[in-house]
């Protein structure tokens, strides 16, 4: 009988990776990292809820991310976001489901092109549109994912399971 080498490396010694545990099921410390996050960083979009959905692929969340990046994409495009002329609440609809399906799935529903097109937009308005609401919410998942990653690991040390 012949002795096999069995590869070992650090993975096997030490468990789960933080961003690995945040990416699961909703524990106690998840939830006491959110708080602690949410203390210092409000910057009023619904971070939680986009982590889940996005990071964690929760589909709890969906319904209630879907709603707010249609309502974000309204205020930002009748804040300035797009030109007067080229504005509908039609086309902020579309283009926060776009970005949202591109935060989901990293790809457009559909070529920019064809859905400007069906819009009666200018294709380099509505992709410009769309990528700013994605680029916002993105940034903003972003900077809250760092703070979770950070604020698990200071719960996980005061609960001593660290």
């Amino acid at each position: 009988m012949e002795a096999r080498n069995v590869a070992k490396g650090d993975w096997d010694v030490r468990g789960r990776d933080f961003e690995t545990a945040l990416a699961g099921p909703v524990t106690p410390s998840i939830c006491d990292a959110d708080r602690a996050v949410r203390f210092e960083f409000r910057n009023g979009f619904p971070n939680w809820a986009l982590y889940r959905t996005v990071i964690a692929g929760d589909d709890l969340h969906l319904a209630e991310v879907r709603r707010w990046c249609v309502a974000f994409a309204v205020a930002y495009g009748m804040d300035g976001g797009v030109r007067r002329d080229a504005y509908s609440e039609e086309l902020a609809c579309v283009a926060a489901w776009d970005a949202l399906h591109i935060l989901l799935h990293g790809r457009q529903l559909q070529p920019h092109t064809t859905t400007a097109d069906a819009l009666g937009v200018h294709h380099k308005t509505y992709q410009r549109f769309r990528n700013a609401i994605y680029l916002r919410v993105r940034a903003s998942l972003d900077e809250y994912w760092v703070q979770m990653v950070v604020a698990y690991r200071q719960v996980l040390k005061a609960e001593r399971k660290f």
